[in-house]
């Protein structure tokens, strides 16, 4: 067969396959089996399997369902908008009677002092939104004052079927008044209702050794939360007794931020350049420490750090600071010292190691003082005068003295009397100072009559007050031990429940607290 046969035969559809057009030819015969043909049961699925129905295209991707986001909750049903209560200016909402009455009743002046301030810790507690760290600095307060702390013990709800709002707050709380205590108020008892002693001894002591207070938010955080306490037991009259002294904690609350965080800024900066230099030169701490030039750290650091003074800038500076803020007769003496006249009057003459002092006095640089600087020099900063009296930490311990040195002591009120230190410090640590500001270090003095401290171990606020409540923490009521005459078995004192103290998570019962021992000696026993 040619190609010219080819060309001329005709063209027919594949089986079961319609034109273009969309219209089956009639004069093709059907290929659609009849309705009798086959056998019924193969027959027809044997001809739809012979059947070519071609190649399928265009086919329409598969659609991915996507996985339905859970809808997050607005930040307002979250409680992420509302008020914690801690912010400035807050006020709760005013009472409505029946409110009204209700506080009338649970804080009737006729019920016990101890169920009134229960009462209104556990209030407190659930009317406002207290952060952990808020929470610990209320729980850390009210145990310095003698309450106790409990920890929560399981894990399971509570049954609060039958009970009212005071009720479940109370039940919720972690605060617990010990029964030693329900006669607060009384002749008989032994601690006494101290709110503003107990502020003060917390804010200016107990604070600083649990939080640090190395940022001023830790600082404005410890005072607000005690301040809003205080506003609390004020404005829902859960005192009246005690309103003056609630009152007047509440206003140190609100002073004591500035000054904390001054004495934190005095704490890293003291003590000062002038007294960094005559350390260094009279054999002080910074001269065993430091020598001004060796870095044993890495070569490639950027920040700026201290490694001493060098011996040369360290007399400019000594030097500097005499002639701008001696009196005459220290300068007098320095002059014939440094003139190799008198030897002896740069000489330490004088050592009181882990002394306190307290500043009665800060005096500015004068203008004859500055102008000194500025015109000789522009890398040393000014100094002032600063004088201070001998001051005793009462927590600090005893002095370790032979009999024979004691002796040789003056009386502790005659040396007191006597004794006036008058310290070199720049300007820009005097801002951080406070007359009644109290510093623990070592001081000395030259025989020129120049007094220099260094190793400078604490700054204590003006408003500094010691209680016997830091003696009393992790102090545990005695009980008897197992195989003791008077031990019962069963009875807490088999190691149960434990209302004494621990450490600070602990339940410490202290002295004052709202309670402090109104005798020391009755309270130790």
């Amino acid at each position: 067969m040619d190609n010219s046969e080819t060309k001329e035969l005709p063209l027919r559809l594949r089986a079961n396959t319609i034109p273009s057009n969309g219209t089956r030819d009639p004069t093709q015969p059907s290929q659609e089996p009849d309705a009798g043909d086959g056998d019924g049961n193969g027959g027809d699925q044997e001809v739809q399997e012979d059947r070519d129905y071609g190649e399928v295209t265009h086919v329409p991707p598969v659609e991915v369902k996507k996985k339905k986001k859970r809808s997050k909750r607005p930040a307002s049903q979250r409680g992420l908008g509302k008020p914690s209560g801690f912010e400035d200016y807050f006020a709760d909402a005013p009472l409505t009677p029946e409110q009204h009455a209700e506080e009338q009743e649970i804080y009737h002046p006729r019920l016990p002092f101890v169920d009134r301030v229960a009462t209104a810790i556990a209030r407190f507690e659930r009317s406002r939104k207290l952060t952990p760290q808020r929470r610990d600095a209320l729980y850390k307060y009210l145990m310095y004052g003698g309450l106790t702390v409990r920890p929560n013990i399981g894990q399971g709800g509570l049954d609060t079927e039958g009970m009212d709002k005071t009720q479940i707050a109370l039940a919720l709380s972690q605060v617990w008044i010990s029964e030693d205590k329900r006669n607060l108020g009384t002749e008989t008892s032994v601690y006494e209702v101290d709110f503003l002693g107990c502020a003060k001894g917390f804010l200016s002591r107990r604070a600083k050794d649990i939080f640090g207070l190395d940022t001023e938010d830790e600082v404005n955080m410890v005072c607000t939360t005690l301040e809003r306490f205080m506003d609390y037991l004020l404005q829902h009259d859960v005192c009246p007794e005690y309103k003056e002294d609630v009152l007047a904690a509440r206003e140190l609350c609100r002073k004591a931020g500035p000054e904390l965080w001054d004495m934190a800024e005095a704490t890293r900066r003291l003590p000062g350049e002038f007294n960094i230099a005559c350390s260094t030169l009279f054999d002080g701490s910074y001269s065993r420490d430091y020598d001004g030039e060796t870095w044993w750290g890495n070569s490639d650091g950027e920040e700026a750090v201290f490694v001493g003074l060098k011996p040369d800038e360290a007399q400019q500076i000594v030097k500097f600071g005499v002639a701008g803020a001696a009196t005459e007769k220290v300068y007098t003496a320095f002059l014939a010292g440094v003139q190799q006249k008198a030897p002896k009057m740069m000489d330490v003459v004088k050592i009181e190691e882990r002394t306190g002092f307290e500043i009665t006095r800060i005096e500015p640089p004068t203008k004859a003082c500055k102008q000194i600087y500025t015109s000789h020099s522009q890398h040393f900063r000014p100094v002032g005068c600063v004088y201070a009296k001998p001051w005793k930490n009462p927590d600090a311990l005893p002095e370790d003295l032979t009999p024979a040195e004691k002796e040789a002591l003056s009386p502790p009120s005659v040396q007191a009397a006597e004794t006036e230190y008058v310290f070199f410090i720049e300007s820009i640590l005097q801002s951080c100072l406070r007359v009644g500001t109290k510093v623990e270090a070592t001081v000395r003095t030259l025989g020129c009559g120049i007094t220099f401290f260094d190793e400078v171990l604490n700054v204590y606020p003006s408003f500094d007050e010691f209680l016997v409540n830091e003696m009393m923490v992790g102090w545990k009521s005695p009980r008897p031990v197992k195989g003791a005459l008077d031990y019962v078995s069963g009875d807490d004192s088999d190691g149960g429940e434990d209302d004494g103290g621990g450490e600070e998570g602990g339940d410490g019962e202290v002295g004052k607290n709202m309670a402090s021992p109104a005798d020391e000696e009755e309270q130790s026993k």
